[in-house]
């Protein structure tokens, strides 16, 4: 659970004194509070569902005494979500390889959201970076404010536009999907338009 106050109560024995105050923290802008944070992202090959993929490899670390219950989200110009547990020990990093489905020999664009609870309001907001790279070459990563998105799982959801790395139509209606290395939307319509001239020669 990620709080957003935190009261500390100090009280002493004797003449009984007490008194309580609440501090109240972004923790997607804690200042000098430590939260846990995105470090880097390299865009590389490894090893998704046992399959080689082309993957995202994120490191977090958690400079803080607390252990939040965080969730990572990425999502690239071919990949439209991948989500994945976070939680990472305090005082310690992790590195999350996220499969993704963006072509091997592709310029690589995206972004990866750390946060708790719910990804479509501000309130479990800790961290987001932007992205861009090749399998081959060092991947750039910066800062983003944090922005709640719709996940994959709902109707209208989010999808990553970038200008400079914008995929083609065949990709997008195939939402990542190939057969042979072909969009899947042009399968599918090359055997509607089969099939409709089959029909005509009987």
């Amino acid at each position: 659970m990620n709080q957003d106050n935190h009261t500390v109560t100090f009280s002493t024995y004797g003449n009984h004194t007490q008194f309580n105050f609440t501090r109240e923290i972004d923790s997607s802008d804690s200042g000098s509070i430590p939260t846990p944070k995105i470090t880097d992202v390299e865009v590389t090959m490894g090893t998704a569902k046992g399959q080689e993929s082309v993957v995202a490899n994120v490191t977090l670390a958690n400079p803080s005494e607390q252990l939040y219950s965080t969730k990572l989200m990425v999502h690239t110009v071919g990949t439209d979500g991948s989500l994945y547990p976070a939680s990472v020990r305090p005082g310690d990093t992790r590195t999350i390889s996220v499969e993704l489905l963006d072509e091997r020999d592709a310029e690589i664009a995206g972004e990866a959201r750390l946060y708790t609870g719910n990804m479509t309001t501000e309130d479990g907001a800790i961290d987001q970076v932007e992205f861009a790279g090749t399998v081959e070459d060092d991947t750039a990563v910066w800062n983003a404010p944090y922005e709640p998105v719709r996940p994959t799982w709902m109707d209208d959801n989010y999808e990553y536009e970038n200008a400079s790395y914008e995929r083609d139509i065949g990709a997008k209606l195939s939402r990542g999907h190939e057969v042979g290395g072909v969009p899947a939307v042009f399968v599918a319509a090359a055997l509607v338009v089969g099939l409709v001239s089959l029909r005509r020669l009987r």
